[in-house]
């Protein structure tokens, strides 16, 4: 069993019958820019709203890499966000220190295959559908293939479940980068 890979082009909040949604968030779960701001318009505020509720629920700071999952407000396309803390807004940090690292997209990786892990536990469920974009490489100035190449490592290993992986690329030209970089996995 494993991954399935499905690289697209386009908006991945307009994807139907998801699971998972990855937002590629920060330390303080604040819908911004980018891809959170594109949560805060396709979810609305009560998304932004259960965001904050879980960050006092934890009750510390979260770390790059951390992941918190959240319903996915008032989307009717996907069941679950799960907000991947990608730049440290944290307020210790210098500017430099605030953008990711390849291992803070890897160390997000493996926090939501255990979000993935838990939902074929918890609800039983033989399938399951991850849609994510390339995190980090917006305002955290990560190199697209560079985390291209990151994500075919990590889907390419076999995992005790099923799950269908959607990755989108905004545009044309990211949707081609990542289809040459993880083209033995895409379908």
């Amino acid at each position: 069993m494993g991954y399935k890979c499905i690289i697209k082009q386009g908006n991945l909040l307009n994807e139907e019958n998801a699971t998972f949604v990855v937002n590629a968030s920060n330390t303080k779960l604040l819908l911004g820019s980018g891809v959170s701001m594109a949560f805060l318009r396709h979810c609305g505020r009560r998304l932004q709203e259960e965001m904050l509720q879980s960050l006092i629920k934890i009750g510390e700071a979260l770390e790059q890499g951390d992941v918190v999952a959240t319903s996915s407000g008032d989307a009717l396309n996907f069941r679950y966000a799960l907000h991947a803390a990608i730049m440290n807004y944290n307020s210790d940090v210098k500017r430099k220190d605030k953008a990711p690292t390849l291992d803070v997209i890897q160390r997000s990786l493996e926090n939501i295959e255990s979000y993935l892990e838990w939902y074929v536990n918890k609800k039983n469920s033989e399938t399951m559908k991850l849609v994510l974009p390339l995190m980090g490489c917006g305002v955290g100035g990560l190199n697209k293939q560079d985390v291209a190449k990151l994500y075919h490592s990590f889907f390419k290993r076999e995992v005790s479940f099923k799950c269908e992986v959607v990755i989108y690329g905004y545009t044309q030209d990211d949707y081609m980068l990542i289809k040459e970089n993880m083209s033995c996995l895409s379908s």
